[in-house]
């Protein structure tokens, strides 16, 4: 009798050690791309479709959409032909699912702090936006980036509980300092080649802290997607974005393909 119920306890502890295994494997197997979309996208004939494409593919996707009307936000009054095509876009993408951000410059923390509050507040007071993209954000590369962590925090403060994307660009072990709560930091801004290289510089780096992404452009259209998974959980990322060309035109087929 002693005999029996060892073995099924043994049993018990194989089967459970193997749900267990899998359960593992199937979520290790199941982490899904999320997506940071540069759509700098001027009126023309592309307009319409290139802004289709990404309602559709946010609907089943994790999408954050940037958009950048001017190098930052515009008005109504500036642009009342342009604000509405934009604005019928941004909803269209949030009421199916997506996110969307507006461009702010930060010319890696020289520009005029009032300015770029000003940008932040145009989005917020004119546009329905879901938060706001820093981008030329300071990196932990500047040799004065300890100067300006402070600003870049004010900067975070200020924009509030929305989505808060910064683009260092390129870091180095300190990037963790310019992080805060909820913030996505691009770590990553280059071509493809460059990311693949083993003398990328994030293989010297621990990226164990925060939410991060990449932005890849010039990227081949027979891109080895192992490679690129591999590289992705290596990194510990979150976003991803590619394009075959370069930021003013939409890939999503890559995307697609992933």
């Amino acid at each position: 009798m002693k005999n029996i119920n060892i073995n099924i306890i043994i049993i018990i502890l194989i089967v459970g050690i193997l749900i267990s295994f899998k359960l593992r494997s199937k979520k290790l197997r199941s982490k899904k791309y999320a997506y940071i979309i540069p759509a700098y996208i001027p009126l023309g004939d592309k307009f319409d479709i290139y802004f289709d494409e990404i309602t559709k593919f946010s609907k089943n996707n994790k999408v954050i959409t940037i958009v950048n009307p001017n190098n930052g936000p515009i008005s109504r009054k500036e642009n009342e032909y342009y604000f509405d095509k934009l604005e019928k876009k941004i909803k269209q993408i949030q009421d199916n699912k997506g996110k969307v951000i507006g461009y702010v410059s930060t010319d890696y923390g020289n520009r005029d702090e009032k300015k770029v509050r000003e940008d932040i507040d145009l989005w917020k007071k004119e546009w329905k936006i879901d938060g706001i993209f820093l981008d030329e954000g300071i990196g932990s590369n500047s040799k004065n980036y300890e100067k300006l962590i402070d600003k870049y925090l004010r900067y975070y403060n200020y924009i509030g509980e929305q989505i808060i994307v910064t683009n260092a660009g390129y870091i180095d072990n300190s990037y963790y300092k310019f992080f805060k709560k909820n913030i996505i930091m691009i770590v990553f801004e280059n071509t493809y080649n460059e990311f693949v290289s083993p003398d990328n510089y994030l293989n010297k780096l621990n990226l164990s802290r925060g939410s991060k992404g990449i932005l890849l452009h010039t990227t081949p259209t027979n891109i080895d997607n192992k490679k690129l998974k591999q590289l992705y959980k290596k990194y510990d990322l979150e976003y991803i974005y590619l394009t075959s060309k370069n930021w003013d035109t939409i890939s999503l087929k890559l995307l697609e393909e992933l």
